[in-house]
């Protein structure tokens, strides 16, 4: 797992150095979320792409009728896809894109932050909480609200690897795991 994540990293580096230095970037960023998102919804795409018996030639005109022909990416992007799979490793493709994004967001001094609610945030409370997270991080928040109304009232948010759970359900949970125990031990 090691050697995808540096295989993968180090893919993503060079694509990211020829992007910026192409001034390119931003196009480039949208191009691998389009590729990472096509990747991920498309589970016969990943079968495919991580199938080692198909012939290099038959991924090639896979990637170019998918990506190219709809113009759904830019050229050197099209191009880096391309070298990817001439090389055979167009099974990491879905972790070099990931980390292409991470290099992104440290490059435009960004972070991910998710905030699970039973209901939806008003404006006042979502610049409220983009505010704390940048004074914590001192980065811009990229904010994705998600409505899930299992928690009955509070919140979760998720920051990289960070969660702050103080939603009614999990408080709820922690109650009964408590009354589930039992505590009371019988004296003779």
């Amino acid at each position: 797992m090691a050697r995808v994540r540096l295989l993968a990293k180090r893919y993503a580096q060079a694509l990211f150095d020829l992007a910026l230095e192409n001034k390119v970037i931003d196009q480039v960023y949208a191009d691998m979320s389009m590729v990472q998102s096509v990747l991920e919804e498309n589970r016969n795409l990943r079968k495919v792409m991580h199938n080692p018996v198909l012939d290099v030639s038959v991924k090639l005109r896979l990637t170019q009728a998918i990506f190219g022909e709809k113009k759904l990416i830019g050229d050197l992007s099209l191009h880096f896809i391309q070298l990817i799979v001439k090389k055979r490793r167009e099974a990491w493709l879905l972790d070099i894109c990931r980390a292409f994004e991470v290099l992104y967001y440290d490059h435009k001094n960004l972070i991910k932050a998710e905030i699970i609610t039973a209901f939806p945030l008003d404006e006042v409370n979502k610049k409220d909480l983009m505010n704390r997270i940048k004074t914590i991080t001192h980065k811009d928040v990229e904010l994705k609200e998600i409505i899930d109304e299992s928690l009955v009232g509070g919140f979760v948010i998720r920051v990289e690897d960070y969660q702050f759970d103080a939603s009614i359900a999990s408080k709820l949970r922690r109650l009964r795991k408590t009354f589930a125990e039992n505590l009371y031990v019988k004296q003779f």
